[in-house]
């Protein structure tokens, strides 16, 4: 979500505090070019099965 140029932060949701302390977890995690581009394929595939809002 952070890659598009127009979105300056993300929330995230957490009940409890061992969510939080997961989710920290996640900043040191980097993905590649490949990770990403396959993550965009799969989006764009399932972008058209998902209900208008």
């Amino acid at each position: 979500m952070l890659r598009h140029p127009t979105i300056s932060s993300a929330i995230i949701g957490a009940s409890r505090p061992h969510q939080i302390e997961e989710n920290v977890k996640a900043v040191d995690i980097v993905l590649t070019q490949d990770v990403l581009g396959e993550i965009e394929s799969i989006l764009e595939e399932v972008k058209d099965f998902a209900p208008l809002r």
